[in-house]
């Protein structure tokens, strides 16, 4: 008998925590930005986490989708800086954990942050979204990644994080493959526009 794949389980979620919103949040500022001059810093793009402990996981922080993200790779430590991938339901985006963050981190947990934790959901905060132009991302040994940028692309959002903690352990891998959000029809065709 073949396998029959029921509608709702084609696109299996490994979590309920983790929902879409990179694609959807992601692109509707660089709508908005595309306009500006210069392209600005959205501090606070994720708010900070507030409490510690298990206070940190209070239905505020997860209610707001934008706190959990996947991570699903590391590319390098650079001045105690790390630089990863993280993704959504839906897709990737690059990361920045900054020094403070990456401190608080492994004191908290007792491991390094870049030590067994990928594909592990974290839950974050305090993120600023930040434009990174392409020209850096290509010539910089921070990002060892091969993202194809269509050439009408000038900058690439990407995110600051100043908080994080182990939301989620398990650990799970999808055999599903997750696109980047630069390289989304909808992401390059605003560029096209201008």
């Amino acid at each position: 008998m073949s396998k029959v794949l029921i509608s709702y389980k084609k696109k299996q979620n490994e979590s309920p925590y983790l929902r879409s919103w990179i694609q959807s949040d992601i692109i509707h500022l660089v709508k908005k930005h595309i306009e500006h001059p210069v392209w600005p810093e959205m501090r606070n793009f994720i708010p900070p986490l507030r409490g510690t402990g298990p206070s940190l996981f209070s239905s505020n922080h997860l209610s707001n989708r934008r706190h959990l993200v996947k991570v699903t790779g590391f590319h390098a430590v650079h001045n105690y800086t790390v630089y990863g991938s993280v993704r959504d339901a839906d897709c990737h985006l690059l990361v920045e954990f900054t020094p403070q963050c990456v401190a608080e981190f492994e004191r908290h947990h007792n491991i390094r942050l870049t030590s067994n934790t990928i594909n592990t959901i974290f839950l974050i905060g305090g993120a600023t979204l930040k434009y990174l132009p392409v020209y850096e991302l290509r010539r910089s040994d921070k990002w060892v990644v091969n993202i194809c940028v269509d050439p009408q692309i000038p900058v690439i959002p990407i995110l600051v994080v100043e908080e994080c903690s182990a939301f989620d352990l398990d650990q799970v891998e999808t055999r599903l493959r997750f696109p980047y959000v630069y390289s989304l029809h909808e992401f390059v065709s605003i560029f096209h526009q201008t």
